[in-house]
């Protein structure tokens, strides 16, 4: 076989996954609503498969903003120290094999579809079931990830948590340690109206006996409090405890961590995040130094987190999708508002989020904005228009163009050669339109979010 022909091979087994799994066996009615029910579903359907999921330990990574930036650290630090780790991420931007990365790379469409023949029999058996409180989608997706990395003889995985953690899909895991990066209000339809709500769902991944991480900040005495309830060993620890120097972190066990550019904001939580996890597994017996967080910090980050994907004019995505991300991206773009040059905006947004509190968070910062719609199967999206005439409410120069590629091609032809464009507000709007820069195949058959 050619390398053509095995790469169209490929591509096609890409193709009949992805159909089945993101399409085929999408529930569009609502479900039955049993957050304990939904529990029980997700187990007794890992137990049906042989629970892949306890056959390595995990890292379970729950929050609001950073959890998947965390995960990916983790990941990477733990590569760079040798180990033979499985991420799991979700949502993905261009391929579904984003999902499942196996010892640094993306799992090949071959890897993927031999899991979901495993897989497939039981999801078939329960894909009808029209009292079945969990999307058999859900667990299909995770149960692929649990066969890949079992197949795979992975020694450690890490694990983001989907929607909350209490009642996500994500159970049953083997833990190692359980990780809570920083919290906010999103899924509020979810997980309740207030933080302290949402921490206690998010507090839900702690098991008694299983190590856990945090950084102090707002909901984390609601984490504080369930950790003791629970007897999970919690290390709750100021940023200001871990960053004694612009450039530097310092941990009990890994040490001095010196960084090549000064911290702040978002990517220094996250660093120092993943760095008290790390230090943590080392306590535990791990063979994890200083060098193996400076690696994940030098390593490309996630697609779709602050990346510029173009230098002159700046192109810049982030699928900042709910108040507090946004404004840190901002806040990592621009500085504080009125400081830095003005951007250019180009904005879309989907779930059940209401867009004033998106445009809410954009409005100090004055930014010009394009706003646009994408069309999701089995999801609802904010209309183009209406976005748009959120964004002139708070007195921002807004037009609204579909469809996505459109939009893109106008904000871009606005732009001046220093100014920058960010693209924000759905992380499906991120991933369609970063196909300009990095083709999806290229993608899938590399085995690299780079292409």
């Amino acid at each position: 076989m050619t390398s053509q022909e095995s790469s169209s091979q490929e591509l096609a087994r890409y193709e009949a996954l992805v159909s089945y799994v993101d399409r085929e066996i999408v529930r569009l009615t609502p479900r039955r609503r049993d957050s304990a029910g939904k529990v029980a579903a997700a187990l007794a359907f890992n137990a049906a498969l042989g629970d892949p999921q306890q056959r390595y330990p995990s890292i379970q990574v729950a929050g609001t903003s950073g959890k998947g930036s965390v995960s990916a650290l983790l990941s990477e630090a733990l590569h760079a120290a040798g180990v033979r780790t499985g991420l799991h991420v979700s949502p993905y931007l261009q391929s579904f094999s984003e999902k499942t990365w196996i010892a640094g790379r993306l799992a090949s469409p071959t890897q993927l579809w031999a899991a979901l023949e495993h897989v497939r029999p039981e999801t078939e058996r329960v894909r009808h079931d029209p009292e079945l409180p969990a999307s058999v989608h859900g667990l299909t997706s995770l149960a692929i990830s649990y066969q890949a990395f079992a197949e795979a003889e992975i020694e450690l995985a890490v694990m983001e948590t989907g929607c909350g953690g209490r009642f996500d899909l994500v159970q049953g895991l083997n833990k190692a340690l359980c990780v809570i990066s920083d919290l906010a209000l999103d899924h509020q339809q979810a997980l309740g109206e207030t933080l302290a709500e949402i921490a206690w769902h998010k507090a839900g991944i702690l098991e008694a006996g299983v190590p856990a991480v945090a950084l102090r900040g707002p909901g984390k005495e609601v984490v504080e409090a369930e950790a003791l309830r629970v007897g999970a060993p919690l290390r709750l620890v100021s940023l200001e405890d871990l960053a004694l120097e612009p450039r530097a972190l310092v941990f009990p066990n890994l040490g001095r961590v010196e960084f090549p550019e000064p911290l702040s904001g978002f990517p220094q939580r996250n660093l120092a995040l993943a760095g008290l996890a790390l230090d943590a597994l080392s306590q535990a017996g791990w063979d994890l130094r200083a060098e193996h967080l400076l690696a994940a910090a030098q390593a490309p980050p996630l697609p779709g987190r602050l990346e510029e994907v173009q230098a002159s004019p700046r192109v810049v995505l982030d699928g900042a999708h709910n108040p507090h991300k946004l404004e840190g991206c901002l806040r990592a773009l621009a500085g504080e508002p009125g400081q830095g040059p003005r951007l250019h905006v180009l904005l879309g947004a989907s779930g059940l989020r209401a867009p004033d509190d998106l445009v809410a968070a954009l409005a100090p910062w004055r930014p010009r904005v394009t706003t646009t719609r994408l069309e999701l199967y089995g999801k609802r999206t904010v209309p183009a228009d209406e976005l748009a005439a959120t964004a002139r409410a708070h007195g921002l120069e807004a037009q609204a163009i579909e469809p996505p590629e459109e939009a893109l091609e106008a904000a871009l032809s606005a732009l001046g050669p220093d100014q920058t464009l960010l693209v924000t507000g759905s992380i499906y709007l991120v991933g369609r339109l970063r196909e300009r820069w990095v083709p999806r195949d290229r993608v899938i058959l590399s085995g690299s979010t780079s292409g």
